[in-house]
């Protein structure tokens, strides 16, 4: 019995490291992620640019897989509409304080573009992505 006990004790606790997240230590480290992310969705590969990003925030896995759905069926609209898909450049970083900040990106299609925003935050233990979101809504980058 105490075996068994120590069994799931010892899986339980894989289990719990397994479902935390990674904390880079650097904000240019985090920024790199998401460099990262932009780039494999700007090629089309969305579910796997929301795989990239699960390791490093807090937003519910679940959550990033249907994310990663509505986007690809977004895209073809968006597609349909704003032309290919050009490429993407980071806009601006907001810092609001030593703790957090907003990294904002465009992507760029050869009609118009579409915004997309990370918050990170740095809990000292290293940054991790606390929200994310895209749309179409320029106005506030300006």
């Amino acid at each position: 019995m105490k075996k068994l006990y120590l069994l799931f004790a010892l899986l339980l606790s894989f289990g719990i490291s397994f479902g935390q997240v990674k904390h880079p230590k650097t904000k240019q480290e985090i920024i790199a992620i998401c460099d990262k992310f932009m780039d494999t969705f700007q090629k089309g590969k969305y579910s796997e640019a929301f795989d990239l990003m699960k390791p490093y925030t807090v937003i519910e896995n679940y959550k990033l897989d249907t994310l990663a759905n509505t986007a690809k069926a977004q895209m073809i609209s968006v597609n349909n509409i704003y032309g290919k898909t050009l490429g993407f450049e980071l806009v601006s970083e907001k810092v609001a304080s030593a703790s957090l900040l907003r990294v904002a990106y465009i992507l760029k299609f050869e009609q118009s573009v579409l915004k997309f925003r990370f918050i990170l935050y740095n809990n000292e233990l290293g940054w991790t992505i606390i929200k994310f979101k895209y749309d179409a809504e320029i106005d506030d980058l300006f």
